[in-house]
C-alpha cells in the first residue's frame, strides 16, 4: 500500500510538472560541449545539459594508459581513490571512494553496469571479475550525490560502465602475460544479422600473486542479443555467468613499510574465497511517441560463495576466548525492475520519471571445525556457549521501493533549471541464530528516505559552461551493519539504523575546444546521521555528530603538436568530524592529495609510449576517532608506470611495467585490536602493502 500510494504522488507530481513545461514558452539551443552521458538522468544525453561533474573515459582512453583493471582505469585516469586488501594488479576486493568516505566508501559510491548495480547488499566489496576491461566501452565518473537519478549509495558519486554493444561484425582476441604468475586472456565476438546483433565476452584471468596466498582466479562469459524495431525502438536480453577464488594474505603487522612484506598473516594461511554467480537481464526501449519513450530493465540474479579459513580449525586457535568459524557460506539472489520515461515538450524542457524496484534475498551458514565443535560441546553455559548448536545461521531480505522525477526547463537560450525528486523505502527482515546466544533473534523494519537537487546550467559559449547545483542523498545500512556484538562477545541485533542524509553543494565549469578540454568543481557537503562502526560498543551506528567535506577536483587534457597527448588530474579533499567533542579531526583513509599526470606521445612506425603517474598524500589509518590524534599518518607515496605499444595490422602488442620505481605503499592501512598467535591479540597497526614493480606483455588480434 505505501508503495502504491508513493506511485500514484509521483504521478500526480509528474503530471504537475508536464503541464508546467509544455506551457513554457522558450526555445533551447542544444549545446556540443563534451560527450554523450547517462548519469544525468539514466538516459543519453548531451554533457552540456548534465548539471553534474562527470569524467568520461573511453575505451581508447583505457587502450592507451597502463591500466589493467577498472580499479586501476579509475586509479590512474580518473584521480580516484582505491583501495585493496588481496593486492594485484587485477583490482580483486578493490574499494572506490569518489566522496572522501573511507572505510564507508563502498556504501557511499555506486557502481553500475549497463544500467546493473553492482555494490552488493552486506559489507563485501565489488567483484570487479565480472567486468572484463576489454568489454568496457565507456566509464563516467560522475562526482558528488547522485540520489535522485539512481537511489541508495550514491552520495559520494556513480561509477557508470557501457560494455560494447556496437553493431558492427568483429572477432578480436587478446593473450596478456606478465610478473607473479599472471595470465590473462579475452574473447570478444560481434555478429550483425539484419536487425539482430549478438555479442559475447569471454575471459579468464589468473595471477599465483606477489604475497603469499594472493593467488587469484575468474572466469567470465556474457551473451547479448539485441533486435532493432526500428522507429519503435529495441529489445534485448543478455545472460551472465562469473565465478572467481581469491585468496586473502592478510595484513602486515607494524606501520607501512615494517614487517616481512610478502608473508601472509598467521591466521589468514590457507584462507580462501570462492564467489559464482550467475544472471539474466532483458529489457528494452521503446518510442511510445515522438515526444515520449520508455526504457525497461529487468534483471534476475543469483549468487554463492564459500569462504574458508583453515586456521579457526587448529588447536592455537582454540587458545583464545572464542573460536572461530571455519567456514562461511552465502546464497544470495536478486530481482529488479525498473521502467523509465522520458517525454520532450516542443519548448525544449523535458521530463524524466521512473520507478525502481528490487529485492534481495540473503542466506548464510557459518560452519565449525571439528575442533571446535567439540570445544563448543564441552563448554555450554551462560557466556560461553548454548543450544549446542555448531554452526551459526543467518538470513536477510531487503524490498525497496522508489520513485523519481527529473524535469529541466531552459529559462532562456542559454540557462536552464533542472530540478529532481526521488522518495524510497525501504523493508528489512534479518534473522539470526548462532552458537553464542543459542535461540533465534529478528530485526525487522520499514525506513524512507527522500533525495532531490536543484541545478542551474549556463552555457557561456559553444566551448564552455558552468553549473550550479545544490543536492540531498542518502543510503540505508547494509544487512551487516544491523549486527554487532554485546560487552559479552555475543551477536546481537543493533537495532533500527536511521538513513544517512548528505546535502551537498557543487559549482562546476567545463572547457572544451578541438585541442584541449578542462573541468574544475569545488563541492562540499554535509552528512547527518552517517553510519559507522563504533567500538566503544562493537556496534554499528547513527553518528551523532556531522560530517563536514569539501573538495576541489580539476583535469586537464592537451593535444600537442598532434603528436603527444598531455593529462593532469587533481583531487584536493577534507572529510572531517564538523560537530562533538572530535570537531575538526579528519577521518581515516581520506588521503588530502591525490594528483595524477599522463604523458602518451605518437611514435615512428605505427607505435606509442606513454607514463602515468600517480600521487597520494598522507593520510590517517583507519582507526577509532579517540584513538587517531595520537598515532602517526600513512606515508605519501608516487608510482609510476610506463606502457609501449605497436600495431602490426591487426596485431595490438603492449609492454606494460607498473611501479617502475618499485615504491613500497600500501593504500589501506588500520590500528586496532589484532589477532596473534596462540589466542592472544593486542592493539597495533596493521596495512596491506601493494605490489612492487611488475612487468606485462600484451597481444590483441582483431580477426
Amino acid at each position: 500500500m505505501k508503495s502504491a500510494s508513493l506511485c500514484a504522488r509521483l504521478s500526480v507530481l509528474s503530471v504537475a510538472l508536464c503541464g508546467v513545461f509544455s506551457a513554457y514558452g522558450q526555445t533551447q539551443t542544444k549545446g556540443t560541449l563534451g560527450e554523450v552521458v547517462v548519469v544525468g538522468s539514466r538516459f543519453l544525453e548531451s554533457q552540456l545539459d548534465v548539471p553534474v561533474a562527470v569524467q568520461v573515459i573511453t575505451k581508447a582512453d583505457i587502450q592507451n594508459s597502463a591500466a589493467m583493471s577498472v580499479p586501476d582505469v579509475l586509479r590512474v585516469l580518473g584521480s580516484v581513490n582505491i583501495r585493496s586488501i588481496v593486492g594485484g594488479q587485477l583490482g580483486f576486493n578493490s574499494a572506490i571512494d569518489l566522496g572522501g568516505f573511507g572505510v564507508t566508501a563502498t556504501q557511499n559510491t555506486l557502481v553500475v553496469v549497463d544500467g546493473r548495480r553492482l555494490n552488493p547488499i552486506d559489507s563485501a566489496e565489488i567483484d570487479w571479475s565480472v567486468i572484463p576491461l576489454s568489454s568496457i566501452e565507456r566509464i563516467e565518473i560522475a562526482s558528488g550525490g547522485a540520489g535522485v537519478q539512481f537511489g541508495a549509495g550514491a552520495s559520494g558519486g556513480v561509477i557508470y560502465i557501457s560494455t560494447d554493444g556496437k553493431r558492427a561484425d568483429r572477432t578480436a582476441a587478446g593473450v596478456q602475460l606478465g610478473s607473479f604468475g599472471t595470465a590473462q586472456l579475452s574473447l570478444n565476438l560481434a555478429r550483425v544479422i539484419d536487425d539482430l546483433t549478438l555479442n559475447v565476452q569471454a575471459g579468464a584471468d589468473h595471477s599465483d600473486g606477489w604475497r603469499e596466498n594472493s593467488r587469484i582466479d575468474a572466469n567470465n562469459v556474457s551473451a547479448k542479443i539485441a533486435k532493432n524495431l526500428g522507429a519503435a525502438g529495441a529489445v534485448y536480453g543478455e545472460v551472465i555467468f562469473s565465478q572467481s577464488t581469491n585468496g586473502f594474505p592478510g595484513g602486515v603487522l607494524g606501520q607501512v613499510g615494517n614487517g616481512d612484506l610478502r608473508a601472509a598473516k598467521f591466521n589468514s594461511a590457507g584462507s580462501e574465497n570462492k564467489v559464482e554467480g550467475q544472471g539474466l537481464r532483458f529489457g528494452g526501449l521503446a518510442n511510445l511517441s515522438d515526444k515520449t519513450s520508455l526504457d525497461l530493465d529487468v534483471f534476475i540474479g543469483n549468487k554463492t560463495s564459500t569462504f574458508v579459513r583453515p586456521y579457526y580449525d587448529t588447536a592455537d586457535s582454540l587458545a583464545g576466548f572464542y573460536p572461530g568459524v571455519d567456514k562461511i557460506e552465502l546464497k544470495g539472489t536478486d530481482l529488479s525492475f525498473s521502467p523509465k520515461f522520458r517525454s520532450e515538450f516542443s519548448n525544449g524542457a523535458s521530463l524524466v520519471y521512473g520507478y525502481d524496484f528490487s529485492q534481495s534475498k540473503q542466506e548464510g551458514v557459518s560452519s565449525y571445525g571439528t575442533l571446535a565443535q567439540q570445544f563448543i560441546l564441552a563448554n555450554q553455559g551462560p557466556f560461553l556457549f548454548q543450544g549446542n548448536l555448531l554452526s551459526n545461521q543467518q538470513s536477510v531480505q531487503l524490498l525497496n521501493h522508489s520513485a523519481y522525477a527529473i524535469g529541466r526547463m531552459p529559462l532562456n537560450e542559454e540557462v536552464e533549471l533542472t530540478v529532481g525528486v526521488r522518495r524510497q523505502l525501504q523493508g528489512f527482515d534479518s534473522a539470526d541464530l548462532n552458537a553464542t546466544v543459542g535461540f533465534p533473534q529478528a530485526g525487522s523494519g520499514t525506513m524512507a528516505a527522500n533525495a532531490h537537487e536543484a541545478g542551474l546550467n549556463i552555457k557561456l559559449n559553444e566551448a564552455s559552461r558552468t553549473y550550479l547545483r545544490v543536492s540531498q542523498s542518502y543510503r540505508f545500512a547494509n544487512t551487516d551493519e544491523y549486527w554487532g556484538y554485546d560487552a559479552n562477545g555475543n551477536r546481537v541485533f543493533s537495532g533500527e539504523l536511521r538513513p544517512q542524509i548528505t546535502e551537498a553543494y557543487e559549482l562546476g565549469y567545463d572547457f572544451k575546444d578541438a585541442r584541449q578540454q578542462f573541468s574544475a568543481v569545488l563541492a562540499q557537503s554535509v552528512t547527518q546521521d552517517e553510519i559507522r562502526y563504533d567500538p566503544a560498543t562493537f556496534q554499528n551506528g547513527n553518528l551523532a555528530d556531522s560530517i563536514d567535506r569539501a573538495s576541489l577536483s580539476l583535469n586537464w587534457t592537451m593535444h600537442v603538436l598532434d603528436k603527444s597527448h598531455v593529462s593532469l588530474g587533481a583531487r584536493l579533499q577534507r572529510a572531517q568530524y564538523a560537530t562533538g567533542k572530535y570537531s575538526g579531526q579528519m577521518l581515516g583513509m581520506v588521503p588530502t592529495a591525490i594528483y595524477n599526470l599522463g604523458w602518451i606521445q605518437d611514435l615512428a612506425d605505427k607505435s606509442k609510449a606513454g607514463v602515468q603517474v600517480t600521487h597520494v598524500s598522507k593520510q590517517n589509518y583507519d582507526a577509532s576517532p579517540a584513538t587517531l590524534p595520537s598515532l602517526a599518518q600513512m606515508p605519501a607515496y608516487t608510482t609510476a608506470d610506463l606502457f609501449w605499444s605497436r600495431s602490426y595490422g591487426k596485431l595490438e602488442t603492449k609492454l606494460t611495467v607498473k611501479n617502475v620505481t618499485g615504491e613500497t605503499y600500501a593504500p589501506y592501512g588500520g590500528y586496532g585490536f589484532v589477532s596473534l598467535p596462540g589466542g592472544g591479540g593486542a592493539s597495533t597497526y596493521y596495512y596491506y602493502p601493494a605490489d612492487p614493480r611488475s612487468v606485462y606483455l600484451s597481444m590483441n588480434y582483431q580477426f
